[in-house]
């Protein structure tokens, strides 16, 4: 008997259905991760240029980015910045203390991190004798991972020795730099601005010779040399954008000065700030102090001294940026410390010397000879005030940090916070003064006129008052004059990063 065509139908479609159990698919045997490229040799040896900086050689059995980390019980644990995939690397290991043994082991990176492996040692080799022979005494550690600085021995040419110093927290020197070529024209040397730069050098000024650039390995990057036209470069400068560089220079002017009892062709020096591009290597004049104050009137005068020509008028010796984008200025030879726009066409406002747009109601708040000027984000003025030529009513000759709150509206100038050792520390000439990100304070009293007994101190104080850290240094009995400044903090030398 034959099926009803629709059951025969339903039979069809029934034999067309798929196994409603699939068959299971077999799961893959688990891929190894590959292990990252052997060592195949390594070794570690002292710059013959510079006893602070080590270099690992690295020999990998394919290549690979490959890391450092290095220690020393006292010093701490440190780890380099990655060098780039290499089958061969050569691997500059810096902040490191003289004479002092490390342990380092060789990280080469794998699929999930450094994987480290071979270790080896080395000793670092003692400091240049300039350095050396200084006496060094600490208390407290710096909140700062390393301070930037600067030591310098002797003040004539060629008897000058100045290096550029990278402290750590403890006052230990860890990396140096000596400029060799100071043969300024004019027989003296200053090394000042001491800076790192946006890409990781170091930049420093000498005064009336150059602004100079160098690697952390010590090689020169770049240089601008005083000339007749791009000015006397000196004491300080600011990094701006665009690779362009913003430098106090001199301007030799020649003027009758016989009106005020002086010779009618009177020698000089008018400051000046330039630009220098460091891509094309040219620099432009942006701002003068002749254009905006008289240099034959002697109400602009308060320090002239025509015994020694070319006059120097207004001897600016700190550049800052503002908050706002302006330009601080501290004019030693004015007493005066005034604020230049963010577009160089007007000088916004003085404060002490003269035409101040600010009195001080207590007279023991003005400061004298200063240095390191600089507007703080809130607008306070802080300063170095060195005290040479203070009024013994004002207490006389002693060095502070010294911050001054501005009164737009009653146009004075009151103190609101300083810092002075106990006992005084007098620095005549040189100082500086930074305000740091955790709210304390650095401060440098900058120069020994008799270093063998008279300390350079740099000092740190804590947030909330009080010193939290203290360098004192002393040069040998039969050293030359010390002198120095602390510039900044900055928190690595060559991108490298303590390991807590």
């Amino acid at each position: 008997m034959r099926l009803p065509l629709l059951a025969a139908a339903l039979l069809l479609l029934a034999a067309c259905q798929p196994d409603p159990t699939p068959t299971p698919t077999p799961t893959p045997a688990p891929t190894a991760t590959p292990a990252p490229p052997r060592v195949a040799s390594h070794s570690a040896a002292i710059s013959e240029a510079n006893a602070l900086i080590a270099e690992v050689s690295v020999a990998l059995t394919a290549p690979a980015r490959v890391v450092i980390e290095y220690a020393n019980p006292d010093a701490g644990r440190f780890r380099t910045a990655p060098s780039g995939p290499a089958a061969e690397h050569a691997i500059p290991v810096v902040r490191l203390r003289a004479e002092t043994p490390y342990s380092y082991a060789v990280g080469v990176e794998g699929a999930n991190g450094y994987v480290f492996g071979p270790e080896g040692s080395f000793t670092t080799g003692p400091l240049p004798e300039a350095l050396a022979d200084v006496q060094r005494t600490v208390s407290g550690k710096s909140a700062q991972p390393l301070i930037l600085t600067d030591l310098a021995r002797g003040i004539e040419y060629p008897d000058v020795s100045a290096h550029i110093v990278v402290l750590d927290d403890e006052g230990y020197v860890v990396w140096h730099h000596l400029d060799v070529h100071v043969d300024p024209p004019l027989g003296r040397s200053g090394l000042k601005g001491v800076k790192q730069t946006p890409d990781g050098n170091f930049a420093y000024a000498i005064n009336y010779c150059c602004i100079k650039e160098v690697t952390p390995l010590g090689r020169q990057a770049d240089q601008i040399v005083a000339n007749a036209v791009d000015g006397g470069m000196h004491h300080d400068f600011v990094y701006l954008d665009d690779d362009r560089v913003l430098y106090l220079a001199d301007r030799e002017v020649v003027f009758d000065d016989s009106a005020n009892g002086g010779a009618e062709e009177t020698a000089a020096i008018v400051e000046t700030l330039r630009v220098w591009d460091q891509r094309s290597g040219r620099t432009e004049e942006v701002w003068s102090a002749a254009d905006f104050w008289d240099i034959a009137s002697p109400d602009q005068r308060v320090q002239w001294n025509p015994a020694r020509p070319p006059i120097r008028w207004v001897h600016a010796n700190s550049l800052n940026r503002g908050p706002r984008g302006n330009f601080i200025l501290s004019s030693r030879n004015r007493n005066q410390i005034f604020s230049v726009s963010p577009d160089f066409s007007e000088v916004e406002w003085q404060l002490g010397g003269p035409d101040s747009d600010y009195s001080f109601p207590n007279p023991d708040d003005q400061f004298y000879r200063q240095h390191s000027a600089s507007e703080l984000a809130n607008g306070n003025i802080l300063v170095f005030d060195n005290g040479a030529t203070r009024p013994d009513a004002e207490g006389g000759a002693y060095s502070r940090a010294l911050e001054l709150r501005l009164d737009d509206a009653g146009g004075t100038a009151e103190k609101v916070w300083e810092f002075r050792p106990d006992p005084d520390v007098y620095a005549r000439n040189l100082g500086d003064v930074q305000r740091l990100p955790n709210g304390g304070t650095l401060i440098n009293f900058g120069r020994s006129e008799d270093p063998a007994s008279i300390p350079i101190s740099l000092i740190e104080t804590a947030p909330a008052g009080g010193e939290a850290f203290r360098l004192d240094v002393v040069a040998s009995p039969d050293g030359e004059r010390l002198r120095s400044f602390a510039h900044a903090e900055i928190t690595s030398i060559m991108g490298e990063t303590k390991i807590e």
